[in-house]
Parts: C-alpha cells; sequence; structure tokens
C-alpha cells in the first residue's frame, strides 16, 4: 500500500512538471522592462539601418577594377567580399531585431523557441533579439 501512494505521489509530481512546462510562463517580463527591450531594439535597428546603408554607399565606391594586376583585382575583391559579409551579418541582425519586436507586440517576447522557458533578463540585456536561452544555445553550438 505504502508503494502504491509513492507510486501515486512521484506520478502527480511528475505530471506537476509536465503541465508547469507544457504551460510555458505566464508573466513572461513586467510592461517597465518590455518597453525598454523595445526602445533598445528600435533604437538597434536604426543603428543597424544606417549602417547598412553606409555599408552599401561604400560598395559603390569598390567596382569593378578591369584595370590593374591580379593583386590589385584581388584586393578589391577582398574588399567588396568582406562589405557583402558585414553587409550580410547586419541584415541578420535585423531581422532578428524585428522578430523580437513582433514578440514583444504578441506577448512572446522572452520565451525560448526551443524549451519554452524564460530568456533571463541578463540575457536579454546582452543580447534582447536572442532567440535561445542560454541553456539551449549552449547546447546548439556544442560540437557533436
Amino acid at each position: 500500500m505504502a508503494t502504491s501512494r509513492s507510486t501515486s505521489r512521484l506520478l502527480l509530481v511528475v505530471q506537476e512538471i509536465f503541465m508547469k512546462k507544457a504551460s510555458a510562463p505566464k508573466k513572461i517580463i513586467d510592461a517597465k522592462d518590455v518597453k525598454k527591450f523595445k526602445e533598445q531594439l528600435i533604437q538597434l535597428r536604426e543603428e543597424l539601418l544606417n549602417l547598412v546603408q553606409k555599408t552599401t554607399e561604400n560598395e559603390k565606391e569598390y567596382p569593378s577594377s578591369e584595370v590593374g594586376d591580379s593583386i590589385d583585382q584581388a584586393a578589391d575583391s577582398s574588399a567588396r567580399e568582406l562589405l557583402f559579409e558585414l553587409n550580410h551579418g547586419e541584415r541578420q541582425r535585423l531581422e532578428d531585431i524585428e522578430s523580437a519586436l513582433k514578440k514583444i507586440e504578441e506577448g512572446r517576447f522572452g520565451v525560448c523557441e526551443n524549451c519554452g522557458y524564460l530568456i533571463t533578463k541578463k540575457r536579454l540585456k546582452a543580447v534582447p533579439y536572442a532567440h535561445f536561452c542560454i541553456k539551449c544555445k549552449a547546447k546548439m553550438e556544442k560540437p557533436t
């Protein structure tokens, strides 16, 4: 009979754990903090848009050089490639920022897209457009 009670109690505890995870967080981050993060994200977006615009303008300064030796052409090619990579990376960050702003509007900001738990305020302060909590991000980056 004691075993039956222990088993029932254990099942209730396990069920409670799964229910907490399944229900996800009700109150994600208080409104004051959400407002701060939103302002920070909007500012980051504006800075990135300005940077991408400047980078695009700089690309025009590196026209394809048909004149010059192979070293000049290689240097021009490397400069254009670097500008493109910077632009691509900035565009990716811009998409992440837009996604975070959309989550704010939908009331899902600060929730890990992998496990469904809250992303810590400390992580959001460092990366306000984070998609994953630090544990999930670490698992994803861990070599297999």
